[in-house]
């Protein structure tokens, strides 16, 4: 991993990719038939069965795959056959999604097409709210060649219910539901600093979609809903496209042989979800 450099006044950095500046992943995010994605643990599942996933979700449309784990080691070694594999196989945008470290921030490799760079508003931690961005910017640019940089997606993430392994590891409070007040001030944060992405997540529970109807009120126009958590049957996604959700994350689903079948049943062909409200759509 690499170590953040030590920065003075005449340090020279590395270009940097521009941060606010949309790309064809988002847009696609953005654009693309609200439905479910894949969310496949590269350091869970084996290489093999992931690029047979791959091909699978880009048969059936998905909008993109998405490779994500809490834990991770050798993350540069490990990552970039698993990327270029799973790339060999589909044509849909494959996005990033770990936690960042100090002293590297975000990780990243070539060949991916696009990071989430979640802030954990809910942290006590400011280091997963926003000073791991800047880390970022600082440690990772001289990593990869600026043109093979894979797109920055900021994103606002958030728990709910209790999770004390990722408030152990990232410092988060799952956000109250009692009362909308807490959900407002985090989307007015999402609002007024134009974040791409608002992501909801549970990992022991599942996201209330009166939850979901209310940031989906909230949000501006482009600005992509995504839920994930405890997802596991095609009718829990309908629920939340129902509720405004643009895109539906699911992972453990798919995590026992006769997956093909539990595919199916998610990402099969729904009726169109209605308009979302300030969406734009």
């Amino acid at each position: 991993m690499n170590a953040l450099p030590r920065l003075d006044h005449h340090t020279e950095l590395h270009a940097a990719p521009p941060l606010w500046q949309p790309g064809r992943v988002l847009a696609r995010l953005r654009d693309h038939r609200p439905g479910p994605v894949h969310i496949i643990d590269p350091f869970k599942v084996p290489v093999t069965e992931a690029v047979e996933k791959a091909a699978e979700l880009t048969r059936l449309g998905f909008a993109a795959v998405i490779l994500a784990s809490t834990d991770y080691e050798s993350f540069e070694s490990h990552m970039e056959p698993y990327v270029a594999a799973v790339k060999a196989v589909t044509t849909l945008p494959v996005v990033l999604h770990f936690p960042p470290r100090p002293g590297a921030g975000f990780p990243v490799v070539r060949g991916a097409d696009a990071v989430l760079l979640p802030a954990l508003l809910g942290s006590g931690d400011d280091y997963f709210v926003w000073k791991s961005f800047l880390e970022t910017l600082a440690a990772c640019p001289g990593r990869i060649p600026r043109e093979e940089w894979p797109e920055l997606i900021l994103t606002v993430a958030l728990t709910f219910g209790e999770d004390r392994r990722t408030g152990d590891l990232l410092g988060t409070m799952p956000v109250s539901t009692t009362s909308t007040e807490e959900i407002d001030r985090h989307l007015h944060v999402a609002r007024t600093f134009g974040f791409h992405m608002v992501y909801l997540y549970s990992r022991n529970d599942h996201v209330p979609p009166e939850v979901v109807r209310h940031f989906r009120k909230g949000l501006g126009p482009g600005q992509v809903l995504f839920v994930s958590g405890n997802v596991r049957t095609g009718r829990q996604v309908t629920d939340y496209l129902d509720s405004g959700a643009d895109r539906v994350g699911f992972a453990g689903a798919l995590e026992h042989p006769d997956w093909r079948a539990t595919l199916a049943e998610i990402g099969g062909e729904r009726s169109a979800a209605p308009a979302r409200p300030g969406s734009g759509r």
